[in-house]
């Protein structure tokens, strides 16, 4: 069976949600590496960066930061299969070339965003998208879904960027939410319309996420 390790913190955007089931359908054991713990990355056949407060942003990183930035561009160099969400995808941009900067005021929403894929109808959302810091994908990147301020869904080689947080469910979302320090006011029109849209949100993430992890199965 195929092993994906997931990094992610232990206490803030940890929980899979919507992403176990999609790992689970296509065959894969699940692995967790996290960075508090220093845990080692241990061998696997496809690593997942979930979000994180921690910035990749230009004048904004930090020294584990960037060690994560690195460890990506090695991974994605020896063409192994990686799929980063919220930090992630920053990270991945980060180790191919691309740029992150600091958006001010920060963006919190579930919206639909700007797709032309015809191969993923579902990508066009809406998805909670929340997020402190903006991509710019490099040339060799393949740019998929945006919005005005920044692009969200990138794919490079055999790996995906994710700047939506298409794993989250409504409690998952207000629990990392209330972890970060939002304030009600911020995330609770979010997860309410996140909650409102739930069966439809489900199906778009499975359909979404099942076709990332085809993709990225396909050698």
């Amino acid at each position: 069976m195929p092993r994906a390790v997931l990094l992610s913190h232990d206490w803030v955007a940890h929980e899979l949600g919507h992403l176990e089931p999609a790992l689970e359908a296509r065959g894969f054991t699940i692995t967790r590496a996290y960075r508090e713990r220093a845990d080692p990355i241990p061998e696997g056949d496809l690593l997942v960066v979930m979000g994180s407060p921690w910035s990749v942003a230009s004048g904004h990183e930090d020294a584990a930061a960037l060690a994560e930035v690195d460890l990506v561009r090695h991974w994605v160099w020896a063409g192994r299969p990686y799929l980063g969400i919220c930090f992630g995808a920053q990270v991945l941009a980060r180790a191919t070339g691309g740029d992150v900067t600091r958006l001010s005021p920060p963006f919190h929403g579930y919206v639909a965003i700007d797709t032309d894929s015809p191969d993923m109808p579902e990508l066009a959302g809406p998805w909670t998208v929340w997020h402190n810091d903006a991509i710019q994908t490099a040339p060799s990147s393949s740019t998929i879904g945006s919005l005005g301020h920044a692009d969200l869904v990138f794919r490079t080689g055999r790996a995906w960027g994710i700047q939506p947080h298409v794993e989250v469910t409504a409690d998952t979302l207000e629990r990392m939410a209330v972890a970060l320090g939002s304030t009600p006011g911020v995330y609770g029109p979010i997860v309410d319309a996140l909650r409102a849209d739930a069966p439809g949100n489900a199906a778009r993430a499975q359909s979404f996420l099942d076709g990332v992890l085809v993709d990225l199965l396909d050698e």
